[in-house]
Parts: structure tokens; C-alpha cells; sequence
């Protein structure tokens, strides 16, 4: 994946809005990412740290194709697949059927699926809930069920936002082990994620984020190191470096 100066905008909509425009007050608009540029490379696994509304997720879905740049330009070469909690999952089907609908979109055949589907229940571990609405699951269990389907397919190219994030220890040890197979075998993989310790372990470099810019692409401990001094006091930070942001 290739960012090559990658802005998105989104128009803020409502009645507030509206009278504000009405008043000649543009502030109308949000920029969720601004001026991003980096590079995914082949086996290579990168994670994302920031605060909420950083832009993490906005820049998982631009990876994947859900939202176009409204400037610079994104090269994506390879099967994508985005990983999120309880995204792409029809609240009304049962696991199972689930896991059939998403195996469908990632192109594999009905009996592909079928011979997928015994490693997937053992590594999901949500038992007797594979046949119950997953409207009835709670966030955990969807996110086992998606970490499963996800990477029993195999991408080329996977991004996980933030689905590693739940789940008791015995499933993120076992996330983990899997993660570090597919980087074994040249995937590449994008982790957005709120845990040092995780992006620490798992990534060769880290990308901050904050307010829709790149402040920093650089190997994990540093960056890890730099967003924890951010984090004792972002506003005090954000203020002595005005001219960043």
C-alpha cells in the first residue's frame, strides 16, 4: 500500500451546521486525514497508535477502498481484507451463515468455506453461539468469529482496527501466535490499535496519528515512548508544538 499525500474531508451535516453556514461560519467541514504519506511494504507488519478521533479507522477504510481521498492518491497492490468489531457481520444470520457470507466476499467457494469451517469454530472458540443470531454475541465474541474468518482466508493484505483488543488472555495469545505465522509468510498487515505492548511485539514500525496527520513514522519503541509523553498531557504537548499540527 502507497499513501502519497492522502487528504479526506468529511462535511459536518445537521441543523446546527446549517445555521452556522447560514451565519457565514465555514467551519462546516472536518478533515479526518490530512497530507498522510507512507508506505506498506511486502511482509511487512505496521501498526497505528493515536487518540480517538485521530484518524486510525478513517485510514483503514481508505486502505480498503471504503472511502476515496479527496486529495493525493492510494496504490493498493493485493487482496484487502479490514477487520473491525462487528463490521461486515448481518445481525439477523447466525454465525455460521456469517461466516459463509464474508468467506464469499474474499471469493472462496461454498465447499472452500466448508473445509474452513471446523479451524475457524476451534479457533473462534464461541461454541454452541456459531448457530445463534450474532445479533445475540457480544463484542468479543464477534471479534473472535471475524479474527477467525479474516485469517483462515490468508489476504495479501489484512488490517485489523483495533480487533485484537478483546477477548480474554487465552484468545490474545493465540491472536498474537497467528499474527506472527502470517508475517512469517510475507503477508502484510496494518494493526490499528490502542496497546503499546501489542504494536511493540508485533510491528516493525509505528505511524501517529493526531488530528489527521502523520507525526511520527518510526520504529515502535520510539514512537511508543514519544505518544506516552503526549499522552500525560496532550494539550500542554499540542500547544508547545503549534506549529505541527
Amino acid at each position: 500500500i502507497v499513501f502519497d499525500h492522502v487528504s479526506l474531508c468529511f462535511q459536518q451535516t445537521g441543523r446546527i451546521f446549517s445555521w452556522l453556514r447560514d451565519r457565514g461560519n465555514d467551519n462546516t467541514t472536518f478533515w479526518a486525514l490530512r497530507d498522510v504519506s507512507f508506505v506498506l511494504h511486502e511482509g511487512e507488519t505496521i501498526g497505528i497508535i493515536g487518540r480517538n478521533g485521530s484518524g486510525k479507522s478513517t485510514l483503514s477504510m481508505v486502505c480498503c477502498g471504503v472511502f476515496k481521498p479527496d486529495m493525493g492518491q492510494v496504490h493498493t497492490k493485493g487482496r484487502v481484507q479490514l477487520l473491525a468489531i462487528g463490521v461486515g457481520f448481518k445481525p439477523e444470520l447466525t454465525g455460521r451463515e456469517n461466516v459463509y457470507v464474508s468467506a464469499s466476499l474474499l471469493g472462496l467457494s461454498r465447499k472452500q468455506t466448508r473445509d474452513l469451517m471446523p479451524n475457524i469454530e476451534e479457533f473462534a472458540e464461541i461454541g454452541q453461539f456459531m448457530d445463534q443470531p450474532v445479533r445475540a454475541y457480544s463484542s468479543g465474541m464477534k471479534s473472535k468469529l471475524g479474527f477467525a474468518v479474516a485469517t483462515a482466508v490468508e489476504p495479501e493484505i489484512l488490517i485489523l482496527d483495533e480487533a485484537m483488543a478483546v477477548g480474554d488472555k487465552s484468545f490474545q495469545d493465540k491472536a498474537m501466535a497467528r499474527m506472527r505465522a502470517m508475517r512469517e509468510k510475507a503477508k502484510s498487515v496494518l494493526i490499528v490499535s490502542h496497546s503499546p505492548g501489542q504494536l511493540k511485539k508485533l510491528c516493525s514500525r509505528v505511524l501517529w496519528l493526531e488530528q489527521g496527520r502523520l507525526l511520527m513514522d518510526d520504529e515502535p519503541g520510539r514512537v511508543v515512548h514519544a505518544y506516552n509523553n503526549f499522552s500525560k498531557n496532550p494539550q500542554k504537548w499540542l500547544e508547545r508544538h503549534g506549529e505541527i499540527i
